[in-house]
């Protein structure tokens, strides 16, 4: 039988206040026991909570919210955003660019409102431009005001409990999540735990007292003697010793060279471009209308006045319009709206990879051809396990006399097992307003189950021929995030992007392994 180790002289201090004490709460022991300090504590509690010589009698969790960096400015504006906005729909401005030259806020805090706003229905939006539902006051924004801001306007923080479940809703949707640091408020959770000292702990405390344990030998004990009648504390040799870091590339850095190596190898070209683009590559040639949901505040990010982006050739861009207003000649009928030129120049940052494809399909591509690009993207989305509001695309279109679905599907089947690595995996019909037909790719994550992969298809008409393209272009823009998930075994989308170097450097990247589809279970 292996011998148990011998207590720590913080262990021995904190069993010695357990067992003339009792049952004792955290902060009880840290103020009054012998433990020089509360990380002392921590770690003393820690060891005997895991060898059993202490129990937890009780836990209890409460959770207090403070203002964050947003809601501070807030405070010192005097309002929130969105009490800001109902004042002004109540005053008269109907439409939210009224709103936006206002500058108490920003553009961005403008519109995060306008969302948020429309989300719960405060506000309703027509051809005639924005209304209340109700009052400013009878809000839930009014009462965020009342019951947070106000109390709050000193500093401190409140106890969630003490707060309504509507108003704790808002809160929790805008407290801080990973990798996510300028929120409205910061939610602190305060764990209270009350201690006490087992019967196996007693033994162990019995045991010390009546031995003297030395843990060093020293010039004195070997003068005097003393170590000859001395217990001496075993060295703990299954300790890891230190661990020495070399640099090396980040792992998701590993992933994306891999994937771009690999389309490299399989004889694709490599399509780029700015981060920065206007509406008309990014929506209009991909035949997405301007009124089109994924073109609000909600979708995409606007970027500030002075922006540009030049602006495609002026021929081009008749036949783009010509096609949204009544299909031009491509035998379908548009969309049946009036094009705006004005909008379609505005500077947006790239929301799909699907803006390379249409660039390149401008630029006299070769046929038969195949491209590729490896495309940062950008969209409003609530942060989670599979979502980020910027993410990587793996776009990529093949054009040719002879391309059909079928080809589609084969590409499809050779990115999920060879870059996802994924063993199951299914294709499902989809709609996307530039492809037809359309189909969406879904892998199964071993803990997440299925996550969709991306969506692909067939262009339409309407996006080749007023680019100067008349034969058949397949076409897919991959979620490599998602697929990156997969191959590296990560549950948690935002461990791709964390500063925590720990947990970086427990990520096992394997460049010349990582593309193979099913691993054999034999090697």
């Amino acid at each position: 039988m292996t011998e148990e180790r011998d207590l720590h002289p913080l262990e021995e201090k904190l069993l010695v206040y357990l067992e003339e004490h009792g049952e004792s709460s955290d902060k009880e022991i840290i103020e009054r026991s012998d433990l020089p300090d509360e990380g002392s504590f921590r770690r003393a509690a820690e060891w005997l909570l895991s060898r059993e010589l202490v129990r937890e009698a009780s836990r209890d969790e409460e959770e207090f919210v403070e203002l964050g960096p947003l809601g501070i400015a807030n405070l010192e504006a005097g309002v929130t955003p969105e009490l800001a906005m109902l004042r002004e729909v109540a005053g008269g401005a109907g439409s939210l660019q009224d709103i936006q030259k206002n500058t108490v806020f920003d553009r961005g805090r403008w519109g995060s409102a306008f969302g948020s706003l429309m989300k719960t229905g405060h506000l309703i939006k027509d051809a005639s431009g924005i209304h209340l539902s109700c009052g400013p006051q009878e809000t839930v924004f009014q009462k965020v005001w009342d019951l947070v801001y106000e109390p709050l306007a000193d500093g401190g923080e409140l106890k969630m409990a003490r707060l309504p479940e509507d108003v704790v809703l808002i809160i929790n949707d805008r407290s801080p999540k990973r990798g996510k640091s300028r929120a409205e408020f910061t939610v602190n959770v305060v764990v209270t735990r009350v201690l006490d000292i087992t019967e196996k702990g007693s033994v162990a405390l019995r045991a010390a007292k009546e031995s003297v344990t030395i843990g060093a030998i020293t010039p004195e004990i070997l003068a005097d003697g003393s170590w000859r009648h001395a217990k001496f504390r075993r060295y703990q040799l299954d300790i890891p010793p230190s661990q020495i870091h070399t640099g090396r590339l980040h792992p998701y850095r590993q992933f994306l060279d891999t994937v771009r190596k690999r389309f490299m190898a399989l004889g694709f070209t490599e399509m780029r471009g700015s981060l920065a683009e206007n509406e008309f590559w990014n929506n209009d040639a991909l035949f997405m209308p301007q009124f089109h949901p994924a073109r609000d505040i909600h979708d995409v990010y606007f970027l500030s006045d002075g922006i540009k982006v030049p602006p495609p050739e002026r021929e081009l861009e008749e036949r783009v319009a010509e096609v949204h207003e009544n299909g031009g000649n491509t035998g379908g009928r548009g969309w049946g709206y009036s094009f705006s030129r004005e909008q379609s120049l505005q500077t947006i940052l790239r929301s799909q990879g699907t803006a390379l494809s249409a660039r390149t399909l401008a630029s006299n591509p070769d046929i038969p051809g195949k491209y590729f690009g490896i495309a940062r993207c950008f969209r409003y989305d609530q942060v989670d396990s599979t979502h980020l509001p910027d993410f990587f695309q793996v776009e990529g279109i093949v054009l040719g006399e002879q391309i059909n679905l079928r080809h589609l599907l084969g590409l499809l089947k050779l990115f999920a097992e060879e870059i996802a690595g994924a063993s199951d995996y299914k294709f499902l019909p989809g709609y996307f307003p530039f492809t037809e037909p359309s189909v969406e790719m879904h892998i199964f994550h071993p803990v997440l189950g299925w996550v969709e992969g991306g969506g692909a298809g067939l262009f339409r008409p309407e996006v080749c021929l007023p680019l100067g393209i008349d034969v058949p272009v397949i076409a897919w823009g991959l979620g490599l995030d998602r697929m990156a998930m997969l191959a590296m075994g990560i549950e948690d989308i935002r461990d791709l992007i964390t500063p925590d170097l720990t947990k970086l450097r427990g990520i096992r990247v394997q460049p010349d392994r990582l593309l193979t589809g099913k691993e054999d279970e034999n090697a």
